[in-house]
């Protein structure tokens, strides 16, 4: 699960780019969803991920936890040093850093609740 958190983060730092897979009209639609006190629904599943875990890419927990924390890192710097940046999120749309923020919240606490952490 850290790995995948890594790898979403990778998308909102533009260092995975997906495809929009879903009409600017939905996503039109599903972006306020980030403006709400709303979690994110037990069992939603993102179209853009396979069906099994992707393999393991690091040794450890603790390779995983470092890598995660350099791309949180990194997401940070993408946006600080570009404040009109915006990233293709697949459900959502464009999004810039504070729309990003807002997703990173709600996908970090689907997750924290769904290993008993939060």
């Amino acid at each position: 699960m850290i790995e995948h958190l890594s790898a979403v983060t990778q998308i909102a730092n533009g260092n995975w780019v997906v495809n929009r897979f879903v009409s600017d009209e939905k996503t039109a639609r599903r972006k306020p969803f980030l403006n709400t006190d709303a979690e994110l629904q037990i069992g939603f599943k993102a179209s853009f991920l396979e069906e099994e875990p992707n393999e393991l890419k690091f040794n450890s927990i603790q390779e995983a936890i470092d890598d995660l924390l350099g791309q949180v890192a990194i997401f940070v710097k993408v946006f600080t040093d570009d404040d009109k940046r915006t990233v293709v999120h697949p459900f959502f749309g464009e999004l810039n850093f504070d729309d990003w923020q807002k997703f990173q919240v709600k996908h970090f606490t689907h997750h924290f609740k769904q290993f008993g952490l939060l």
